[in-house]
């Protein structure tokens, strides 16, 4: 006898409860082991087979600035293949993943920022741990000075220092209260700068505006017996430093791999940090870089200090696309470079309407210059005069750079300040900031972005309107270069988008008045359930 709709519609939801039985189950286990790990100095230690999972999506993952990673469940150990489930549901918990999409016969997810630094994190709380136990002292060694209006730099390079093994209480910063407006130095910041093995000043406009900052660089020029390292916002040139930290010190940047690099191996010598693997520095590197990149996407212009005239003329490159190109090549201080290096470059950086193209061919004709499989080799005259003079004439090249910049976060809060975004927009959204979603999959992939957005819907109580559009939501976030694409398929067709450094930043970090206004869209959306 054929059932009738009220017969499948009860099959139905008994299925979907037991599923839902299911889940609550490895939910509950999963939380009975996460909750009795032990927690060191502050982290939370991971159980022994969840770790040798994240392992595993940590050695799977191409790029860590999405932390995107899709795998078949033969990249696991065949002990522990039979609980991956379990094991992806405690890391979830652990916080160190998310967006979780299962299949057949694999899955895809997001790795969390923290989930990169933690066997670092893990090594230094268990070290600190046990110097604790011995009666031994961490002092703070790394002195890191500047204005307390550019702590966020300052915040990101103790993120980086203690994601390639060097503890948080070694790093003393002198973002102290009252630093913006008082001249004497505390004694903490003086006990401190006594006992230094390196220190770091990043400077910028606001520094040397600072009486109180401009002490504090005169004490590091006294104790010469004490590395410094002067980090440079893009304001501050070796033409414009002055007083105690002035060009006879070296600049470093931190959207230069070279600097940064440099940076690691001073720190890391001057406080005898254990050593750490190449990977997990290059891991640690290209984050600190990305990161850097994104603020200053949305940093305040500051006031330069006057520069000295350029003592080249850029006359003869006489295009946007040779100039943001010729950018690249004298900020990274490479000759040769590649289109894909370009484009990803651009991506991130948010930089648009740049013809690569042409600027390889117009480059390429100057003094010997050469452009072979999609690489571009700069002629090693042109390359010498420009590099040389790098420091005059990035900021007129920069001029430029920034005219093509459109940060997806500024056309965001347009839209969002119009009240023109449509709800089902919204609700993506609304979405994106639940789930921490960062990357959108397309064609045969969308049903699995589509199975996850179901997922959420469920969770919600939601009705299905999300899932049956996404396919003009993620139109809407590629025409209004909120995304860019990130992986292709062999006949050049996207698969994949990743959502813009500067929006990713905002909706994760999002002000409560939107995720209020969010919040209503879900309730009006709200789908009571038939039994």
């Amino acid at each position: 006898m054929a059932k009738t709709p009220l017969d499948k519609q009860i099959e139905k939801a008994r299925k979907e409860a037991q599923k839902n039985a299911y889940k609550e189950e490895l939910r509950q286990r999963a939380a009975s082991i996460v909750s009795s790990q032990p927690i060191i100095n502050g982290v939370r230690i991971i159980d022994d087979t969840a770790e040798i999972v994240l392992n595993c999506l940590l050695e799977n993952c191409k790029d860590s600035s999405t932390g995107h990673v899709s795998y078949d469940n033969d990249i696991f150990p065949q002990a522990v293949s039979r609980s991956i489930g379990l094991e992806i549901e405690k890391l979830i918990q652990y916080g160190m993943v998310t967006s979780y999409i299962p299949w057949a016969n694999g899955g895809m997810l997001n790795l969390l920022p923290c989930s990169f630094s933690y066997f670092e994190r893990k090594a230094a709380a268990q070290a600190m741990s046990l110097a604790s136990t011995t009666g031994e002292k961490v002092d703070s060694i790394i002195f890191i000075s500047h204005r307390s209006t550019d702590k966020d730099v300052a915040d990101m390079l103790v993120d980086f220092f203690c994601g390639t093994g060097i503890p948080r209480n070694a790093v003393f910063c002198s973002s102290l209260p009252g630093n913006d407006i008082n001249e004497k130095i505390s004694g903490e910041v003086k006990t401190a700068l006594k006992s230094s093995a390196i220190n770091v000043a990043i400077l910028s406009h606001s520094y040397y505006e600072s009486a109180y900052c401009l002490n504090e660089a005169g004490v590091l020029w006294y104790r010469d017996d004490v590395p410094v390292i002067p980090i440079a916002l893009p304001e501050i040139t070796s033409n414009n430093m002055f007083g105690f930290l002035n060009n006879e010190y070296k600049l470093r940047c931190l959207d230069s791999d070279d600097d940064i690099s440099y940076i690691y191996d001073a720190v890391s010598e001057a406080v005898s940090a254990p050593q750490t693997k190449h990977s997990i520095i290059t891991r640690e590197n290209q984050k600190l870089r990305e990161r850097y990149v994104a603020f200053l996407g949305t940093r305040e212009i500051q006031i330069p200090v006057p520069t000295t005239t350029p003592a080249i003329s850029t006359a003869e490159i006489t295009t946007d696309d040779e100039r943001i190109v010729l950018y690249y090549i004298l900020k990274k201080n490479v000759r040769k470079v590649s289109k894909a290096a370009i484009y990803d470059w651009l991506n991130k950086s948010e930089i648009y309407d740049v013809d690569i193209d042409n600027a390889f061919d117009l480059l390429s004709s100057l003094a010997g210059g050469t452009v072979e499989k999609d690489t571009l080799e700069f002629g090693i005259e042109a390359f010498r005069k420009y590099s040389a003079n790098a420091a005059s004439v990035l900021p007129e090249l920069k001029e430029c750079v920034v005219r093509h910049t459109k940060l997806a976060i500024n056309t965001f809060k347009a839209i969002w300040s119009t009240d023109t975004l449509d709800p089902t927009i919204g609700l993506f959204i609304a979405y994106i900031i639940d789930k921490r979603m960062s990357t959108f999959v397309d064609r045969w992939k969308a049903d699995g972005q589509i199975a996850s957005i179901k997922q959420w819907e469920s969770k919600n109580t939601l009705d299905d309107t999300l899932s049956k559009n996404y396919g003009t939501c993620l139109e809407f976030l590629v025409q209004n270069n909120f995304v860019y694409a990130s992986e292709w398929t062999g006949p050049g067709n996207v698969r994949q988008f990743t959502l813009c450094p500067s929006l990713q930043e905002y909706l994760f970090n999002c002000p409560a008045e939107i995720v209020d206004e969010l919040q209503k869209l879900k309730n009006a959306h709200y789908c009571d359930l038939p039994f």
